[in-house]
């Protein structure tokens, strides 16, 4: 059984199957479904997610020949006295892809078990109410064992809302730097009437869900990078820019529901929530409102700065004009008189707070 782009196109609605997948003449994926082994891993596929801007996602699908899965994941999260991971992304790509050094990878993972069931990854009395479903879940999706991190016996147990019940044979979970998925029931291998299913699920429209988080998070935090940066420069001239940039995020990536189907959008939601996706959004859109409100602000105290010194500085050229006008005179000591008394009174108006304000603010203005 295999899940192609269309298939998997049709499964989502019009804008995430545009981002995920592109369109015919701009596809967005690329794949390789060459199989291959190093030593007790077998590399399935990969494939790469390529967007506009140029930057992107690799996923590398792994099967575990044998042992269990925690291994490998703690080699791919780097874990102290892990072995290192035995293949290198960048040769796997086929020149599709510049892999960045040194990223740490978020994994999905899926495990199920034989009739013997699965076996306690923490057998401590202090964990022993802790079900066995549970505790792979957490270990997995937090790419830990006991050597790295002792969970704490009083905040083990996920709250009911987090765990994802995908249906009676299987649950998900969901964590900061990766999702796991557990049977709940044995696994009957080539014969069995679901897990086969499961298995390319979560390779695909699953995998997909979360693969749209991270290109979420990654944009958001482009988009607070670049908050941070107009802090340094002309509110102004970057204000444009940054608003075009939300308006792109918003309208390219930013969705929460992807499907009909509900299971993806509960991935995402989960991923959104682990990462607080919601709030940093919110919270950019605030600073966007409080930047547009300081420019306006910025904008009107200019502006009456200008009124106030132009007032200050027409006002009395345009009574001595007036004066000299009824006078009808052509006695220079007159005018000599009257255009210092003029200069006297721009000199006096100007030396008033409301004046040395208003050159104060276009001074700032200038000097921006």
């Amino acid at each position: 059984m295999s899940s192609t782009a269309a298939a998997r196109s049709d499964y989502y609605r019009a804008k995430a199957a545009r981002t995920l997948y592109g369109t015919a003449d701009t596809p967005r994926r690329w794949h390789d479904s060459a199989r291959r082994r190093i030593g007790d891993i077998e590399i399935l596929g990969v494939e790469a997610l390529r967007m506009n801007e140029g930057h992107g996602l690799v996923a590398v699908h792994l099967r575990c020949l044998r042992g269990t899965p925690i291994e490998l994941l703690r080699s791919l999260a780097g874990r102290r006295d892990a072995a290192p991971v035995p293949f290198d992304p960048q040769t796997l790509v086929d020149g599709q892809a510049k892999v960045e050094p040194d990223t740490r990878p978020y994994t999905v993972s899926f495990a199920t078990h034989g009739k013997g069931g699965l076996p306690r990854l923490y057998r401590s009395m202090r964990y022993r109410r802790w079900p066995v479903a549970s505790q792979w879940l957490w270990s997995m999706a937090s790419r830990t064992s006991l050597v790295d991190y002792p969970p704490d016996p009083k905040n083990l147990e996920p709250a009911d809302s987090d765990i994802i019940r995908l249906s009676v044979d299987w649950q998900a979970i969901v964590l900061r730097d990766g999702a796991a998925m557990v049977g709940l029931r044995p696994d009957q291998g080539h014969e069995d009437p679901f897990f086969g299913y499961a298995a390319v699920y979560v390779r695909s429209i699953y995998l997909d869900a979360v693969l749209l988080g991270l290109l979420q998070e990654q944009a958001l935090t482009a988009l607070e990078e670049r908050m941070m940066a107009a802090l340094d420069s002309s509110m102004a001239a970057t204000m444009a820019a940054l608003e075009r940039d939300v308006s792109s995020f918003r309208h390219q990536l930013w969705a929460q529901h992807l499907t009909p189907h509900g299971i993806p959008n509960r991935l995402l939601s989960a991923y959104q929530r682990e990462h607080a996706l919601r709030d940093r959004f919110d919270q950019i859109l605030t600073e966007i409102s409080d930047f547009n409100r300081l420019a306006r602000d910025d904008e009107s105290r200019s502006v009456n700065a200008t009124v106030v010194v132009f007032t200050l500085l027409t006002v009395p050229v345009g009574i001595a004009l007036a004066l000299l006008q009824v006078l009808e005179t052509d006695d220079l000591w007159l005018i000599t008189t009257v255009s210092l008394a003029c200069l006297l009174l721009t000199a006096l108006l100007l030396r008033t707070r409301s004046a040395r304000l208003a050159i104060r603010a276009l001074r700032r203005r200038l000097t921006q």
